[in-house]
């Protein structure tokens, strides 16, 4: 997206430099962009200002903005120390003097702000602290202290009494404590009156500036002054009536884009701005002191919607009809983000050749107003097409004229689609801008702007398809490794410490202890990350003693779910739900189990975004994570943090379940899969890998007596898949895949059964299953034979795991933990192998079928 120049690029001047007059310009004179009138565009700002615009802190009549110290949309509280009552520019932090006690202090900052009481020397400019000094039945005067600890009143009486020798009568018979504060004459102002004149500390000093040289009585000149203004207040009065209407008009639009609202910056502005005539005009602004980054962000915000709501006052653009304005058109922010990292303005002139896709997509950004996501996919998918048709006869321009081969050109496009840096976008994203692009093209017919369109552009579903990337066997898959998480289990009591994403006035404890669960049912259930963060807060259910987890699969819109998981993690959920029920979190997200924390999220549940800075923030910090491998010294290496994101256990928990044998059919029951496709992925292994594995295994089968029978790799391939419960050489089954077995896999009796360790766990289960058949036979009142045959089986497989059992303990420790990864490898392979179907025969039950 390419900002467009003109509105919000101002020059600033600094502090102490002359502003260039302009010629032929008279001082104060209003000279409007297109010659227009400024009294019409006051009459026009007027009737576009809300007057119900931050009710309860915009006065309208005093033109004075108070902003409540509740209110996480202005960005002012009261200082975090919990003894002082100051004002700060920021939430959650300390006043100034605060800070300098806090640095001194050599505490944290919590405990800083629970214990400290702070002693004040004087009082802030313009504000008064200290009280009179007179004191009667325990009641103290309450105006403030002038001199001598006394206010002006009493000061003055008891200067009287002094003179005259009665100083202790005064004390004791005449000084009588007010409990009533006069007021300052100023409107509005907060201050009480410092002295006879009527004024606070703040005014009495202004009128005394300003009587030197215009004496004017303070009855006359207080009514024309604006009120003392607090870190959490502005007031527009100093402002030329234009520019009074400019900035109110201004800042409320700018209140909708942003998150929160700054009185320190709008007092600043207003400093500024204070002789200008109006804001439109093109001369610099001169700085009253310097700037910061957010006071000039906030000064171009101003000047765009100023600019965006003169424009729609003379109906003539400013910029070009092609240049889009995202933030007067209402783009959404996307997950708790702040509109300003997004360009304020987008010229779609120079991305977009032809007229008719200039003319849709405006009409779709300004009445559907989407996401900026949506926004920014929708953008890049109609260059990339508009590119694509560009190359065409005609270059595009004409949409009569468009056919089925130019609709052909943009998938082309979009198959061959590249990022910004030249590198290729993935199968899923090229979907994802295709499908925006015909989205937008359906948007415009039936609103009715695509009218001229030929019916022949159209999206055939057969033909035009981006397609998928073709899986590569060497991919091991994005599951973080085992020993990886074990390594992070071991530092989780250091995660939602420091500076935590999305963090404000929740104590450190609880904001661990929120992160800590967040991660353990991550981990534990291989949900999505929106999924976790959007669980509800009832979300346990029991039955027969068995948890489960009601969960929402928001990608295919199956609500309710249930998942069965551990009591570990069940009980961590339930020490959660108890810390939660104590925190004072927005009402919003009462009914989730991880809410936002602060009303300014863009949902009522925490933000997935949090969840991964977070998370990222907190592997970071961790000195050290080991990978598998080691180098050539033999040294472990240093594991890849990247590959470490929420998303990233969803694979971890599915690759848990495959390398532990889990059936498949069962683990797409457990990851909510639509097709069983999708799960075999994660049984899928690399053929270096399983090539390495069988190389390994090869060297350590045996007979049914365990005795040592190594064979080649070759050879081993072709045995493994002849039966369940290890390799066999009988040339008939091999021929036949396992399917043609002379004695009916009786596998532990044959001499042509070759068992490896890969095999354990199958044999394991194999002699459970013979026992369950023999216990059933015995109910039966089989005869005695199957007893004793089903009896000789389960001792001969007993033998063959004690003798396999025994030879691998034997074995060195580094051997044993290479053929263990290795057995790991294979049963995967094995288990993500397609099952082979039953040879049923189809019974015609039909009359004329019937034998």
């Amino acid at each position: 997206m390419t900002p467009t120049p003109g509105a919000g690029n101002l020059r600033l001047l600094p502090p102490g430099t002359a502003t260039p007059p302009e010629p032929g310009r008279q001082p104060g004179e209003i000279v409007l962009p297109q010659g227009a009138d400024p009294a019409a565009w006051a009459a026009w700002l007027a009737e576009h200002t809300d007057p119900t615009w931050r009710a309860g802190e915009w006065d309208q009549e005093r033109w004075l903005f108070t902003g409540r110290l509740d209110n996480p949309r202005t960005v002012a509280s009261t200082c975090r120390t919990a003894a002082c009552d100051q004002v700060v520019n920021a939430r959650n932090s300390f006043c100034a003097m605060c800070e300098d006690r806090l640095k001194a202090s050599g505490l944290g900052a919590q405990e800083f702000a629970a214990t400290h009481v702070p002693q004040r020397v004087r009082a802030p400019r313009g504000l008064v602290i200290a009280r009179c000094a007179v004191t009667r039945d325990g009641v103290r005067c309450v105006r403030p202290k002038h001199c001598r600890d006394l206010c002006s009143t009493h000061y003055g009486t008891w200067h009287y009494h002094r003179r005259r020798g009665n100083e202790e009568q005064w004390w004791s018979h005449v000084a009588v404590p007010f409990t009533d504060e006069v007021p300052c004459l100023v409107p509005a102002c907060p201050n009480p009156s410092f002295n006879a004149s009527g004024l606070c500390g703040f005014h009495s000093r202004a009128w005394t500036r300003d009587n030197r040289t215009r004496p004017t009585p303070i009855a006359t000149w207080a009514p024309d002054q604006v009120p003392y203004v607090a870190a959490h207040q502005f007031s527009l009065g100093p402002l030329a009536d234009l520019v009074r209407r400019e900035v109110l008009y201004a800042v409320q639009q700018v209140d909708r884009w942003a998150r929160v609202l700054g009185p320190g910056r709008i007092r600043a502005l207003v400093r500024d701005h204070a002789g200008a005539a109006t804001l439109l005009s093109d001369e610099p602004v001169q700085l009253s002191a310097p700037k910061d980054a957010a006071y000039r962000r906030t000064l171009n915000e101003i000047h765009t919607a100023l600019r965006a709501g003169f424009e729609e006052f003379t109906g003539r653009p400013t910029r070009g009809e092609d240049v889009l304005d995202l933030r007067a058109i209402g783009l959404r922010a996307t997950n708790g983000r702040t509109r300003r990292q997004f360009p304020a303005t987008v010229d779609l002139a120079p991305v977009i050749d032809q007229p008719w896709l200039r003319r849709v997509l405006r009409l779709w950004a300004s009445t559907e107003q989407p996401r900026t996501d949506e926004f920014n996919r929708t953008l890049r998918a109609t260059t990339i097409a508009s590119r694509a048709l560009a190359q065409r006869p005609g270059a595009g321009h004409d949409p009569a004229a468009l056919r089925f081969a130019d609709v052909s050109a943009v998938i082309d496009g979009f198959r061959t689609a590249l990022k910004l840096d030249g590198t290729p976008y993935s199968s899923g994203y090229r979907n994802a801008l295709t499908g925006s692009f015909f989205q937008l093209i359906d948007y415009g017919r039936r609103s009715d702007v695509l009218d001229d369109l030929a019916g022949t552009f159209s999206r055939d579903a057969v033909h035009h398809t981006v397609g998928r990337d073709d899986d590569n066997e060497d991919e091991i898959g994005k599951a973080i490794p085992e020993s990886v998480i074990r390594q992070l289990d071991a530092h989780l009591d250091t995660i939602g410490h420091g500076n935590v994403a999305g963090r404000r006035d929740i104590p450190a404890a609880d904001l661990h202890m929120l992160y800590r669960t967040v991660y353990t049912v991550l981990r534990d259930t291989g949900r999505r990350p929106l999924e976790v963060a959007s669980l509800s807060r009832n979300c346990l259910e029991v039955d027969r003693g068995q948890t489960s987890l009601i969960w929402d699969n928001h990608k295919r819109r199956r609500y309710r779910r249930r998942l069965p998981i551990t009591a570990s993690t069940a009980q961590a959920i339930r020490e959660w739900q108890q810390r939660r029920d104590h925190l004072v979190l927005p009402p919003s997200g009462d009914r989730f189990l991880f809410p936002a924390l602060t009303e300014q999220s863009s949902a009522d549940y925490l933000s997935p975004g949090y969840i991964s800075e977070t998370l990222r923030t907190w592997v970071a910090a961790i000195p050290q994570l080991h990978g598998e491998g080691v180098d050539v010294h033999g040294n472990p290496l240093p594991f890849d943090r990247t590959l470490i994101y929420p998303y990233a256990f969803r694979h971890s928990y599915a690759q848990r379940h495959a390398d532990a044998g889990t059936p498949v059919d069962v683990l797409r029951e457990l990851m909510d899969h639509k097709s069983i496709a999708m799960t075999q992925r994660y049984y899928q292994v690399s053929l270096k890998r399983k090539r390495a594995a069988v190389t390994t295994l090869s060297a350590h089968v045996v007979d049914r007596h365990s005795s040592h029978s190594p064979t080649s790799t070759a050879a081993y391939e072709l045995r493994q898949v002849a039966v369940p419960y290890g390799g066999c050489t009988e040339p008939s089954n091999v021929k036949a895949g396992g399917a043609s077995c002379p004695i009916r896999f009786q596998c532990a009796g044959c001499g042509f059964y070759r068992p490896d360790p890969s095999y354990l766990p199958a044999i394991e289960q194999h002699i459970n299953e013979l026992r369950a058949d023999r216990e059933s036979a015995l109910a039966m009142d089989a005869a005695d034979f199957v007893i004793t045959a089903l009896t000789a089986q389960i001792t001969a497989f007993e033998q063959v795991v004690t003798r396999m059992n025994r030879y691998l303990a034997d074995m060195p420790a580094h051997e044993r933990t290479e053929l263990e990864e290795a057995s790991t490898v294979l049963r995967r392979a094995r288990a993500g192998a397609p099952r082979p179907l039953l040879p049923l025969t189809v019974i015609d039950r039909t009359p004329t079928g019937r034998q």
